[in-house]
């Protein structure tokens, strides 16, 4: 059986109304199989929702016992590793509590319970912060004194803060340990400006922050609403970039299912959003691909907002291509390139950008800056660094093959929907195919 079939079993298996007939697929699979199931179920953070719904519906036992043996380590591991964070991220509060930081906290610990039920099952790499543009400087200074350096600018509007990396990261490294390097991003704007596209999202009022308590910590986050728009534009984001955790939608949908029937809030999330139409394309995009892995009804007025009306590249490249892309390693898939040009505010950007994205040349290793003196340690850097650029060199070659026969394959799905919209609307629709 390929990987890629037993990746659509766990999905199944993740569905609102739980579809457990095929997991005894998983007691034909030899070790190996399960071993890559495994790793790619880490890296969509996927491994222990499945899990809890697994043991929700005392389907345990539907997998091999080895299988379910390793589900149940991670969760241990996450345990001790999420408390580890929470002790971390307290520090980080009251220090900007004690340096008069105006903040908020984002994504991360302020999820539970709106996008998941419980801390610990959600596996968390950083912490994200808004700060008040004017208290910018206090929050250096209270990083600083946390024993954080400033590593780069981001984004515009985003500065990242890391303790000193002494660790080479590896592929064998246990992404449940707790962590021996820790990353804080702070944001000025909650505006996404990324590859082209730009899509602006008004800042919260300081003064109308919820404060959250979870496990005895207090910090102030977004409004529900808030906290919704940016999930679906923190997806969006990384979707455009080639890969997309697919726990993110899956918690996307967990929320979609707690505030089903909460028609204000939708009603608040549209007027927070506004009317611009490639906003409205950006969550349509988003809520479609959650809805191919995670089917559910959708609140009538999100739908009508933002799914009904998508453009027919965009329903095309969801009916196609949304699952696949999903079912990507970490490594990603290019496919974003046929509805990126979608949400491009300059068509002139647009044919380097490609170019760029097809076969990216000169870029460093995304290994991330060792802290050290020892020879010997700089040289294991170097070979995993030559071993990084090498990998992701056969990634990039192998997508310039596949690229195009997904291109034929994706330019007559687009052509089905433009022949159902014709049929639909009587009128005809002349289409452009480009990538």
């Amino acid at each position: 059986m390929r990987d890629r079939d037993l990746r659509v079993v766990a999905l199944a298996a993740l569905r609102p109304v739980p579809d457990f007939s095929r997991l005894r697929q998983l007691h034909r699979s030899s070790p190996a199989q399960l071993r890559r199931l495994l790793r790619w179920l880490d890296e969509s953070g996927l491994a222990l929702y499945l899990l809890t719904q697994l043991r929700d519906h005392d389907a345990l036992v539907r997998v091999p016992a080895a299988f379910a043996e390793a589900l149940k380590y991670r969760l241990a591991a996450n345990q001790a590793r999420t408390q580890a964070m929470l002790d971390e991220f307290t520090r980080l509060v009251d220090s900007f509590d004690r340096n008069g930081v105006r903040f908020c906290a984002l994504k991360g610990f302020t999820l539970t319970p709106e996008f998941c039920p419980a801390a610990h099952l959600r596996h968390q790499t950083d912490f994200d912060f808004l700060v008040a543009p004017h208290s910018l400087e206090n929050a250096r200074r209270a990083m600083r004194s946390c024993g954080y350096d400033q590593e780069q600018m981001g984004e515009p509007g985003e500065v990242t803060f890391a303790t000193p990396l002494r660790h080479i990261p590896s592929p064998d490294d246990d992404i449940y340990a707790i962590p021996r390097h820790r990353e804080v991003d702070l944001l000025t704007t909650l505006r996404l400006s990324t590859q082209g596209v730009t899509i602006n999202m008004a800042l919260p009022n300081f003064d109308d922050l919820e404060t959250k308590l979870l496990h005895g910590v207090s910090f102030p986050a977004l409004p529900v609403a808030e906290m919704f728009c940016l999930q679906v534009m923190h997806a969006f984001r990384h979707l455009l970039g080639s890969w997309v955790r697919v726990a993110w939608l899956f918690e996307i949908g967990h929320f979609i299912d707690r505030h089903y029937g909460n028609e204000d809030l939708w009603r608040a999330i549209i007027d927070r959003t506004g009317r611009d139409a490639k906003t409205q394309n950006a969550f349509g995009l988003v809520i479609s691909v959650t809805n191919v892995l995670f089917p559910r009804p959708l609140p009538r007025a999100l739908a009508a907002w933002c799914v009904q009306m998508l453009p027919p590249r965009i329903r095309a490249w969801v009916d196609h291509l949304g699952l696949k892309t999903a079912l990507a390693d970490l490594d990603g898939a290019k496919f974003t390139l046929f509805v990126h040009r979608e949400f491009v505010d300059d068509r002139r950007f647009w044919t380097s950008y490609v170019k760029d994205r097809i076969f990216p040349v000169g870029r460093r290793s995304s290994i991330g800056r060792v802290a050290t003196t020892s020879i010997g340690t700089k040289i294991r850097l170097t070979a995993s660094q030559w071993r990084h650029t090498m990998h992701r060199f056969v990634f990039h070659a192998q997508s310039m093959f596949s690229l195009p026969l997904e291109a034929i394959r994706f330019r007559h799905a687009l052509r089905s929907v433009e022949k159902q919209n014709r049929a639909v609307a009587g009128t005809p629709a002349k289409v452009t195919y480009t990538v």
